[in-house]
């Protein structure tokens, strides 16, 4: 029996020091709900955690960047929706003047609509954007259906998972109705609206397959991110019932301990006792 060290006493304080460690982990996984809180905690598992949460991040990026992107495109074919009504009210102004009890004083009224009809053509090609993006983007032909302009969006994680938004000229100089007359000659005016408004058409199409493009692609991240985040949850994530269990394992053994050292603690007491009763 040693006097001077209890080693008993010692012996359960290391372990109990090391039951404290247990306890406080275990409730700070608890509290955070997070199992890797420090590298330390599990030096193999950290960098593919890690690795994972930049994945999520990035992944719900990309998906509101598409979400932008699908917005911006629904602003601009609102706005071709609204030039393609204008237009069918433009051939039908063109139309009814061409009707043999019309007077020239009676072409005019229906031409002067149609110039505000143009003007509202231009309006719309002019002030349509979305946070700055603009709709239309003049071009330096007449009918010239290619893009003037492609705006890129990045549409994934990867570098290369982006998609060309393009712009196209829609005012009424391009869609050749600018010089539209029909005191002049209705059917040249009822030719050039048709095939104004087939332009019109054929741009609302190519914005439409983009969309459905986008949406796929939006549908897939999300799958995407759902799978990714289960992976990152099972590598970084506290099992709170485990961690519940783990806690209150280490709290009674921390409290079997304090009880345990108090009784080692009278050890050298009882055997001062012992040593004055020998006679």
């Amino acid at each position: 029996m040693r006097l001077t060290h209890n080693m008993y006493s010692l012996s359960i304080y290391k372990t109990y020091k090391g039951r404290m460690t247990d306890e406080s982990k275990a409730s700070n996984n608890i509290s955070t709900g997070i199992r890797l809180n420090s590298a330390k905690d599990n030096p193999g598992k950290i960098g593919a955690n890690e690795t994972l949460k930049i994945q999520v991040l990035t992944n719900d990026v990309a998906s509101k960047n598409i979400q932008d992107t699908n917005s911006m495109l629904q602003t601009f074919d609102g706005s071709l929706q609204e030039i393609n009504d204008n237009l069918c009210r433009m051939r039908e102004l063109s139309v009814s003047a061409g009707s043999p009890s019309l007077t020239p004083e009676d072409r005019q009224v229906i031409q002067e609509e149609i110039e505000s009809v143009k003007v509202s053509i231009n309006k719309l090609a002019s002030d349509t954007n979305f946070n700055g993006v603009k709709l239309s983007v003049d071009s330096t032909t007449i009918l010239n259906e290619n893009p003037t302009k492609t705006i890129k969006s990045a549409i994934g994680t990867m570098e290369d998972e982006s998609i060309e938004i393009p712009s196209f000229d829609v005012s009424s100089r391009n869609l050749g109705i600018s010089n539209l007359d029909v005191t002049k000659d209705i059917n040249a005016s009822v030719g050039a609206i048709d095939k104004a408004t087939q332009m019109v058409t054929r741009i609302r199409s190519k914005y439409g397959s983009m969309q459905n493009r986008l949406e796929g692609t939006d549908d897939y991240l999300g799958s995407k991110g759902i799978c990714i985040q289960t992976a990152q949850s099972r590598i970084g994530d506290a099992d709170i019932a485990q961690e519940m269990m783990e806690f209150s394992k280490s709290q009674l053994l921390v409290n079997s301990s304090i009880g345990l050292m108090a009784q080692s603690n009278n050890f050298p007491k009882d055997c001062l006792n012992i040593l004055a009763n020998v006679k």
